[in-house]
């Protein structure tokens, strides 16, 4: 009787289908497969600001608009495109976020690296620890939970940011995890 193996989804290698993890990498089998849609989720839920909020939506359009990168509207934000080394590119999407613990409305960049799964939550978890730009984190895209790098600005301040500078620095972080889940492809 042949034996059934199934393909892993971070490293192609074949596993035998009882397997729980990859005996290569250690992904959970039956993982799902990288959705490079999913990424359109990424803002998350839109909360409207309060009336008495500043105008966060001119705040963000001038953000992004100094950003200097190619630019789309996405969802309740945009979507923004950045080039990278080797002909790669990563995008960031930028839009409300909600609200610190005092109120003030936030801005937030969010950049997909790939599916979330158990072996690299630990390291990135290690990794946020040492972090001062922007930080490791997982979001629930189209019912499944892939890792992502945030930045939340206060909504308030960006005016005297560098947006190219943070857009940027958060599409790096991004497209590194996304290079080493996906062995090198570029899909977000």
């Amino acid at each position: 009787m042949p034996t059934i193996t199934i393909i892993c989804a971070r490293c192609t290698q074949p596993n035998i289908r009882s397997e729980r993890f990859c005996a290569s990498c250690g992904l959970p089998m039956g993982a799902m497969q990288a959705d490079a849609g999913a990424a359109t989720e990424a803002l998350g839920a839109y909360e409207a600001p309060e009336p008495a909020d500043p105008d966060v939506e001119r705040m963000i359009r001038d953000f992004v608009s100094r950003s200097g990168f190619d630019v789309v509207p996405s969802g309740h934000g945009w979507r923004v495109t950045v080039p990278l080394r080797l002909d790669r590119k990563q995008a960031v999407y930028i839009g409300p976020s909600g609200t610190d613990v005092e109120g003030r409305p936030l801005l937030g960049l969010v950049s997909v690296c790939g599916p979330a799964n158990d072996r690299d939550c630990r390291t990135l978890l290690t990794h946020n620890a040492r972090m001062t730009d922007g930080h490791f984190a997982i979001r629930v895209l189209r019912g499944e939970e892939y890792f992502v790098v945030v930045e939340n600005l206060v909504a308030d301040a960006v005016s005297a940011l560098d947006a190219s500078n943070i857009v940027r620095k958060v599409a790096d972080l991004a497209d590194g995890l996304e290079d080493r889940l996906s062995r090198g492809r570029d899909l977000y």
